[in-house]
């Protein structure tokens, strides 16, 4: 009785476990697109950083400060020798200057990464460039992305780049 049950056993296990090869290949590349996939990108708009965040977060330093076009005096962004900082939502983020990218003026980076943003500020071609002594001013972008490198924040202003 078992020589007669096994095989049917076994036909009838091969025959639930096979699926075609297609729907398994689909399958595969459904998951691989959904990991693969970006969330929308959640604009930024970065608040004037002020004396006593420069002061309280000890961002006292040589390196180019950057104010948006319209946006007032205030620096949106500080771009230093070791770090840039950014104010969102009340709060400094840091951010670490990448050594390999461009040099600006005044030990400054024209790139900075984040655990959550990379911060790029760059001069305009064509554009204005003043220099009065060991302050340098040029006109500058400023691009923020996010960890999927979508653009976040972009401005164009002002870098000053000064000692301190």
């Amino acid at each position: 009785m078992r020589r007669l049950i096994m095989p049917f056993a076994l036909l009838a296990l091969a025959a639930c476990s096979s699926k075609p090869k297609e729907s398994d290949e689909q399958a595969i590349a459904q998951v691989q697109a959904a990991q693969d996939a970006k969330p929308p990108a959640r604009m930024i708009d970065p608040q004037p950083i002020g004396y006593f965040d420069i002061r309280d977060n000890k961002l006292i330093a040589a390196g180019c400060n950057f104010v948006a076009d319209g946006g007032g005096m205030g620096a949106t962004a500080l771009a230093q020798g070791q770090r840039a900082a950014i104010k969102l939502d009340g709060h400094i983020v840091v951010l670490a200057a990448d050594k390999g990218s461009a040099r600006l003026p005044q030990e400054a980076w024209s790139h900075y990464s984040g655990k959550e943003y990379s911060l790029r500020l760059t001069r305009i071609d064509g554009g204005k460039h003043v220099v009065n002594g060991a302050v340098e001013m040029f006109d500058a972008q400023l691009t923020v992305t996010d960890p999927y490198d979508q653009v976040v924040y972009n401005s164009k202003g002002t870098a000053q780049c000064k000692p301190m």
